[in-house]
């Protein structure tokens, strides 16, 4: 597996997060993170795509579209299609599924079969769907080619009490990308921040099971959480584990 962290571990911008991560071997991906694209975000990518495209050699990148996408987010699969494995989607409202659907079609064909510049970029579809709120996976997946990629979310199954293991096993032919956080509702009480993206927990009982799965997979495991004491403390779970060098 590639162990992979969002470009958020430290407060800055991305290129202040490529270097601080590039001394930190056991770290060989990185998720840029385009949640939000706004005018900020655009001119922060241009003054530093210089920068990002020069630890293409160093890291495996995968791209986080934004929440929805929409029509003119193809300049960033435009800028990004020759360097990055994968590009998470989030689905639509189940309702909306036919809508994303065609979005996804057409960037397919456009993008789809592009010639792609590293050795490790994966299967022709570059773009994975997400498991985010109860359904909306499957009603996005229900209307794309069976052998569509997929984001597999800890922290999102844990929220609604379904099991990765289960999960992963059920699917594993399908899933390029695991987001492995954990959850913690006392401390989401305390800190008033987010039940998930939590540091993972060498105790917890889906993660003993899950560990199995993760001796398996081969594509890229993201510990998508938001600060480098976080990902450094599931590194040190996945060390114990022994699934680290």
């Amino acid at each position: 597996m590639r162990v992979s962290v969002p470009s958020w571990v430290i407060p800055g911008t991305y290129a202040e997060n490529l270097r601080f991560l590039a001394e930190k071997r056991e770290i060989t991906g990185v998720e840029l993170l385009f949640f939000i694209y706004d005018d900020e975000t655009k001119q922060m990518l241009r003054d530093e795509w210089d920068v990002i495209r020069s630890y293409t050699g160093r890291f495996t990148y995968t791209v986080h579209l934004p929440d929805r996408i929409l029509p003119e987010h193809a300049e960033l699969v435009e800028r990004f299609l020759p360097y990055a494995r994968n590009f998470v989607v989030h689905p639509y409202p189940a309702e909306e599924a036919d809508a994303e659907r065609r979005l996804l079609e057409a960037w397919q064909a456009s993008y789809g079969n592009a010639d792609r510049r590293q050795e490790d970029l994966g299967a022709l579809s570059p773009f994975i769907i997400e498991n985010t709120y109860p359904g909306m996976q499957e009603a996005l997946l229900s209307r794309l080619p069976g052998d569509t990629g997929l984001v597999m979310d800890t922290g999102h199954l844990l929220l609604i009490d379904h099991d990765p293991a289960g999960f992963f096993n059920l699917h594993k032919t399908r899933v390029k990308e695991i987001h492995l956080h954990t959850v913690d509702f006392k401390a989401a009480q305390k800190d008033n921040r987010l039940t998930d993206h939590r540091s993972l927990k060498p105790d917890d009982p889906w993660f003993i099971e899950f560990v199995s799965c993760l001796r398996e997979f081969t594509g890229v495991v993201n510990l998508e959480v938001f600060s480098w004491e976080e990902a450094a403390a599931s590194l040190a779970v996945l060390r114990g584990a022994g699934l680290l060098e």
